[in-house]
């Protein structure tokens, strides 16, 4: 095992050492030599075969500049936001629970100076407050990974819709039913849909497009959609 990774999780360790010769594992073993022994207590972070998609969703779409984040913790999906493209620019919001998050947030800034914001406090009341604020705001991606609970995940895709571009496009994590965590994210994904705020694009699991979603253990499922205004 090499040595900047004697001190990350048992079950961090296989995804990131398996991928050192790829970009995203390289990208993440930087980042954790970072947070040092923060790492031990690191909530979680999206999967290489995720930050894989989110990439090249990015170089995909030239017209994504600006990426809302719901869910910074250790700034993994920030990191791969902005490392796909130099004129990308990304604001998160984090209940800023975790010790690391601080750490995290200051290694961004020094990787990508001037081009990320945080923005700390529950989302739900976070989020609509920058939109008062920043009434001119129109971003183009909006990446949701915060609270699982319904009454979260639809705060969050409802506050999200208002600071969009039209056709803007938006990405859920964790739409995985069986598990209890997962409910919440599935219910308000079709609810928004079913409303016609959010137009549905895809599925993907393990990084790849999917008719359904599957139950597999330990996979990573999200949907890709485009808002309607």
């Amino acid at each position: 095992m090499a040595r900047h990774l004697k001190n990350i999780p048992n079950q961090f360790r296989n995804s990131v050492a398996g991928a050192l010769g790829a970009r995203q594992g390289a990208m993440f073993a930087e980042l954790h030599r970072n947070l040092g022994l923060q790492v031990l207590t690191m909530e979680g972070f999206i999967k290489l075969d995720q930050a894989r998609y989110l990439h090249d969703l990015v170089v995909n779409h030239p017209e994504v500049r600006t990426v809302l984040e719901i869910g910074f913790n250790a700034g993994h999906s920030s990191y791969v936001f902005l490392d796909a493209r130099p004129d990308v620019q990304v604001v998160s919001f984090d209940l800023g629970e975790h010790s690391y998050v601080t750490r995290a947030k200051e290694f961004i800034d020094k990787k990508f100076p001037g081009r990320h914001e945080l923005i700390l406090g529950d989302s739900m009341v976070t989020v609509p407050r920058y939109a008062r604020a920043n009434p001119e705001a129109a971003f183009d991606l909006a990446f949701i990974d915060g609270g699982h609970d319904y009454e979260v995940a639809i705060a969050d895709l409802r506050n999200c819709h208002q600071l969009l571009t039209n056709d803007g496009l938006v990405v859920l994590d964790d739409m995985k039913e069986w598990q209890t965590w997962g409910i919440g994210p599935v219910r308000a994904w079709r609810e928004v849909c079913e409303e016609g705020i959010v137009v549905p694009v895809e599925l993907v699991q393990d990084g790849q497009v999917v008719e359904a979603i599957t139950k597999k253990p330990g996979t990573g499922a999200w949907a890709l959609g485009r808002y309607r205004r």
